[in-house]
């Protein structure tokens, strides 16, 4: 079982992760948010689909993908509110050859829920059960919230 009380103490929401990047990045992903427009088509179907719904994102400052993504759940927090928790300090490990993440900082359920790339999204229901992961970036549909969807209606 999930404890969501433990993880929320350790994670933030987008908003909280964005206002704590460096103002470097915090520039970069909020200039992002300031032209990304979400399908409204989207929007609307995640608004039914994740209710009751929480979503633990594995993320960090120097990902790219990371950059484009945290607008988007920025939006999607405000639209629709989504309870996003989100795991900021996400570090790789390149001299240990048997991890790909460094525990810590990163938190250890990167290591056991498996992530191989971040942004890394996992989605639960209220009883902490695992109903869908996202990894990264699109890659069937257009737009991250499009790809949610997708994701969580073929679960």
């Amino acid at each position: 079982m999930i404890d969501f009380e433990d993880i929320r103490k350790r994670t933030t929401n987008a908003k909280g992760y964005i206002d704590a990047l460096s103002e470097k990045d915090r520039d970069i992903v909020m200039e992002m948010y300031e032209e990304y427009k979400l399908n409204d088509k989207a929007v609307d179907e995640l608004r039914e689909i994740m209710k009751g719904l929480k979503v633990v994102i594995f993320s960090a400052p120097w990902c790219g993908d990371c950059k484009k993504a945290m607008p988007v759940v920025l939006h999607l927090e405000e639209k629709i509110g989504i309870d996003a928790m989100v795991f900021g300090d996400i570090k790789t490990d390149p001299l240990n050859p048997d991890v790909q993440w460094r525990v810590p900082p990163s938190p250890p359920e990167i290591n056991e829920w498996g992530a191989t790339a971040i942004p890394w999204f996992v989605f639960f229901d209220s009883e902490g059960k695992k109903v869908g992961t996202l990894v990264e970036k699109p890659t069937v549909k257009a737009t991250l919230e499009e790809e949610m969807v997708y994701v969580l209606r073929h679960k």
